[in-house]
């Protein structure tokens, strides 16, 4: 996409640029300032939230005045004042400098000085009025001191009062109404939210001077109720005669002023269709997440920045989506990154409870992430979440209609997993893997060399050492080093993680990072079983050995049978939950491929009892049932059955009742399934 211009967040100066309808609101303030025919000083307060175009208001209401020689138009903004303790010094010292700059004649000469005069009584620790004043001017005046000077140090001699009494009389002689212009008062501190409003009502409250004030009102009372006593919105009221409240940005509006904006980009994507991404935006209530217009520009700039120097061919909605969180919400977009399972990983476990049990702690953890949100609306998030990631959809959806995976390999979104990681190339938080860490772990030879990598990137945290094994995936696909590999098998115990599904997700990792790596066939015997490296670590890399040579058959059976001996010395609580872990994390990786790994499991009748008991399920009622996850490793049920009774012909009484249940449950189940011609399907 050509991008020649970013939009700077920058208010209209004139009623055509009116965007929201409100040039008849402000000609009739302006026809209002102009017939108002009283001496007295007025304010009147624009009232609007953040960002609610208060400043496009007052300039369309000051257009008016522009070729007005009955009126005097001063800008006074706070926020840009020199320091937060001479604020009503430095009005004076604007005032008096504006003033002066429009006409030299002595009337206008006196009222400078008078104003200027102010502006010295009012500076930071030499407010007595008289001596004080004249001592600050006379130690700036030098030995020819001119005239205007010295008028001002015999006007600094007199009593506020009296110098008061002059500027009015000055403003009465020019003949011309003072309107002064405060913006941006809700950027204050407190105290100098009040000091402003103080100044607007008695210290500077001239003749035939109007104030245009414009703030957020519950940011300014809030501020004031800190010092008047929770009557904040009580004394803004003796203040500003004319309220006037800016109502909130139409979301119609908005949404037509952001569809406007982006009908002008320019696209360059061969494969994207434009109608088809308006057409989400509409459907999906993109807009609903902006709140004014300025968020849209901020947005619109990054939005156009990013594409503009993107390579890869991506899915603009997806990357619009994903573009606004990180925008809005940068620790959001943050856990999306390194929450590739949830978003974009393999599918849930088909088996019910574990199913269940992952549902709730990816919908928990998305919860608690959407809790935290600051700016966003939680179920705006949620409903971009879903379009854009089917895997949310079916967390949150009871009734979840699986969409086309192939669909969204085809169009490079980022529910692919192949192309989840290109949206976030140039977005690298701190917290994220680069390629250069990729680069020096392929340079690395020696289990030192990986060590120090790994510190100073700190991968030994588990959702770090995820990230890296979706980057070699990417960035390292034909990587060759038997060492990386041991020197994995090394550090397996040094993993760390404060999360549930530890173990299995440390399991997973470390099977999918195997899975990834060449260099297997070089692994020797005697390596897997020394007893130096990780126990779990050697048989997770059996497993994806297995595997990846599954057309070779090279099973590794003999190290297996031994270091599933050596895993049954441990405690027996804990063998079954590993040996539990192994099961699961390999059936959602491989499925029917790990069929002969299985086979060697079963041969060793502890390991088998384990596996036999995780299988065996309980339904409400309490009746027992064999998950059908268990049938996949075998060729039918007959072969279960057979292979059941031969390694527990001598069944200990711990073992009986559940080895009982498995064989009539599968006879039941070989004795319903016999066609006429007696073969046993399953």
């Amino acid at each position: 996409m050509k991008n020649k211009t970013f939009k700077v967040d920058k208010a209209i100066t004139s009623k055509n640029e009116d965007l929201f309808g409100r040039k008849k609101i402000a000609m009739a303030l302006a026809r209002t300032i102009k017939y108002y025919k009283d001496k007295d000083s007025v304010s009147i307060g624009i009232i609007g939230d953040w960002g609610s175009g208060k400043t496009s208001f007052i300039n369309m209401v000051l257009e008016d005045f522009n070729d007005d020689k009955k009126f005097i138009i001063i800008n006074f903004n706070p926020w840009n004042i020199s320091t937060r303790k001479q604020l009503i010094s430095d009005f004076f010292t604007k005032l008096s400098i504006e003033i002066g700059r429009k006409n030299t004649s002595k009337r206008y000469k006196k009222l400078s000085n008078g104003l200027k005069v102010l502006s010295y009584t009012f500076k930071p620790f030499k407010f007595i009025p008289g001596l004080d004043a004249f001592a600050s001017i006379a130690s700036e005046i030098s030995d020819n001191i001119s005239n205007a000077l010295q008028e001002i140090a015999e006007m600094a001699e007199k009593n506020l009062d009296t110098t008061k009494e002059e500027i009015n009389n000055a403003i009465k002689k020019i003949d011309k109404k003072i309107i002064i212009v405060i913006d941006d008062l809700d950027r204050l501190a407190d105290t100098d939210i009040q000091e402003i409003f103080q100044l607007v009502r008695s210290i500077a409250d001239f003749k035939n001077t109007m104030y245009i004030l414009a703030y957020d009102n519950e940011i300014v009372t809030k501020a004031l109720d800190k010092i008047q006593k929770d009557k904040g919105e009580r004394y803004i009221e003796k203040i500003v005669q004319v309220p006037i409240v800016l109502p909130k940005l139409n979301k119609a509006n908005l949404t037509a002023i952001f569809m406007q904006k982006i009908e002008q980009f320019n696209f360059t994507y061969e494969k994207f269709d434009k109608n088809e991404f308006i057409e989400n935006l509409n459907t999906n209530n993109f807009v609903g997440a902006f709140e004014n217009i300025r968020d849209i520009n901020r947005y619109l700039n990054v939005l156009k920045f990013e594409m503009s120097a993107i390579k890869q061919e991506l899915y603009l909605y997806d990357f619009a989506v994903i573009t606004l969180f990180k925008v809005f919400e940068p620790k959001f977009y943050g856990f999306i990154y390194n929450h590739f399972e949830i978003f974009a990983g393999t599918a849930l476990a088909s088996y019910e409870i574990d199913r269940e049990e992952q549902k709730y702690i990816y919908v928990k953890m998305i919860d608690e992430q959407m809790e935290s949100l600051n700016k966003l609306n939680k179920e705006i998030v949620k409903n971009l979440l879903i379009f854009v990631f089917p895997r949310i959809e079916q967390l949150y959806n009871r009734f979840y209609t699986s969409k086309n995976e192939v669909e969204y390999t085809y169009k490079n979104r980022i529910a692919s997993r192949k192309h989840f990681q290109d949206y976030f190339v140039l977005n690298f938080a701190e917290n994220v893997i680069r390629k250069e860490t990729i680069d020096k772990i392929l340079k690395a030879n020696s289990h030192q060399e990986y060590d120090d990598i790994f510190n100073e990137y700190d991968l030994k945290e588990l959702e770090r050492f995820k990230q890296l094994t979706f980057k070699m995936s990417i960035y390292a696909k034909d990587f060759k080093s038997s060492e990386f590999i041991y020197y994995l098998w090394s550090i397996f115990d040094e993993f760390y993680e404060e999360k549930d599904f530890y173990y299995f997700n440390k399991c997973r990792a470390y099977l999918e990072i195997f899975f990834i790596l060449k260099e297997k066939e070089n692994i020797v015997s005697d390596k897997l079983l020394d007893d130096t490296y990780s126990l779990d670590a050697r048989m997770l890399f059996i497993y994806s050995y297995n595997y990846f040579m599954k057309e070779k058959e090279y099973l590794c059976e003999k190290e297996l049978k031994i270091l599933l001996d050596k895993l049954l010395q441990e405690d027996s609580e804990k063998v079954k939950e590993k040996i539990s872990t192994h099961v699961r994390v390999c059936e959602k990786k491989y499925n029917k491929y790990f069929e002969n790994t299985f086979k060697i499991f079963v041969q060793n009748s502890k390991i088998f009892f384990l596996i036999l008991e995780k299988f065996a399920r309980k339904e409400d009622g309490g009746q027992k049932y064999i998950s059908q996850n268990l049938s996949d490793y075998f060729t039918n049920y007959s072969e279960l059955k057979t292979m059941i009774e031969e390694a527990f012909k001598n069944s200990t009484d711990e073992q009986k009742e559940l080895i009982e249940f498995y064989k009539n449950d599968l006879q039941k189940k070989v004795l319903r399934y016999i066609n006429p011609r007696g073969y046993v399907e399953k």
